[in-house]
C-alpha cells in the first residue's frame, strides 16, 4: 500500500490549482476525481500504522487512481 500511495502522489497531481481543473472543455470532472482519490490518500496514510489494508483495499484505491488519471489525461492536464 505504502508503495501505490508514494506512485499515486508520483504520477498524479493533487494539488492543482482549481483554476486549471476548470478552465476551458472539460470531458469529465477532474475537480471531483482528484478531491476523491486525495481523500482516499489522506485516509490509507494515516491509517497504515493501524489498519492493514486487504487486497480489495489496495485494488479500489488502484482503480480510483487510474481513472482519476485517465480524466486528468483527456482533459491535458497530464
Amino acid at each position: 500500500m505504502r508503495s501505490l500511495l508514494s506512485e499515486i502522489r508520483r504520477r498524479i497531481p493533487l494539488n492543482l490549482p482549481e483554476a486549471s481543473l476548470c478552465g476551458g472543455k472539460c470531458l469529465g470532472c477532474s475537480k471531483k476525481m482528484l478531491e476523491m482519490l486525495d481523500t482516499e490518500v489522506c485516509f490509507w496514510e494515516s491509517r497504515l500504522d493501524d489498519e492493514v489494508p486487504g487486497l480489495v483495499d489496495l485494488k479500489s484505491l488502484q482503480r480510483l487512481a487510474e481513472r482519476t488519471h485517465k480524466i486528468l489525461k483527456r482533459n491535458q492536464l497530464v
